[in-house]
């Protein structure tokens, strides 16, 4: 009886063990923010939608969101980018980069202007 006792408390305790590794190892793969306010993401942080710099929280984070989100993640920091890595209105004027007629901001028009990416040019 007393064998029976030591091999079930054994067997409880594998189970418990192996049970609380893969829960373990299924929670590092859990974010912990909202992945779809993620507007653009770099190697050292990302751009939320409402245009604010978030730096990844820790590397387990960044790991993950880099393997689940490919299409959305340069491996690059986001200095290194033109306009901060900014992909969505890159003057600040207001108006997206799709729709800009005016991309530098310098109030000439894209089509009459000759340095169309250079704002102290016209």
């Amino acid at each position: 009886m007393k064998t029976l006792r030591l091999v079930t408390a054994i067997v409880g305790t594998l189970a418990t063990l192996t049970f609380a590794n893969v829960t373990g190892a299924l929670a590092a793969d859990t974010f912990s923010f909202d992945t779809g306010g993620v507007a653009f993401a770099y190697s050292d942080g990302y751009w939320d939608r409402e245009h604010r710099w978030h730096t990844w929280r820790n590397a387990r984070e960044h790991r993950a969101y880099r393997e689940q989100y490919r299409g959305s993640y340069k491996a690059v920091r986001h200095s290194r980018e033109r306009n901060k890595g900014w992909r969505g209105d890159e003057d600040h004027d207001g108006v997206p980069n799709r729709v800009d007629r005016d991309r530098d901001g310098d109030g000439v028009s894209n089509n009459r202007d000759r340095s169309p990416d250079n704002a102290r040019r016209n």
